[in-house]
């Protein structure tokens, strides 16, 4: 798998060939417009792949919020706050 850039320009004048690169070569592309980043062009597998993990995260998100409907915010800030202090606890060690 290999990450190429291009311009705008050269995207809509090989897009057919990186088309055939993304799909068959498994590259990927990111295209700029004047210098700046824009779009990824991607194999259809690995959109699908980002997809899936993008939906099982709200989903488990949607599940912990869930989790604590009801609770009063003073007790989840408290909670919140113990994790971060825990979190940065174990990076420090």
């Amino acid at each position: 798998m290999t990450l190429k850039i291009v311009t705008a320009l050269k995207a809509r004048q090989k897009f057919g060939t990186i088309m055939n690169a993304v799909s068959f070569g498994n590259d990927q592309y990111i295209v700029e417009r004047k210098g700046m980043p824009m779009v990824a062009i991607i194999p259809v597998k690995r959109f699908r792949q980002m997809d899936k993990a993008r939906q099982r995260f709200f989903n488990n998100m949607s599940k912990i919020s869930d989790s604590f409907d009801g609770e009063k915010i003073d007790k989840l800030d408290n909670m919140l706050e113990e994790a971060t202090q825990a979190a940065k606890q174990v990076k420090a060690d």
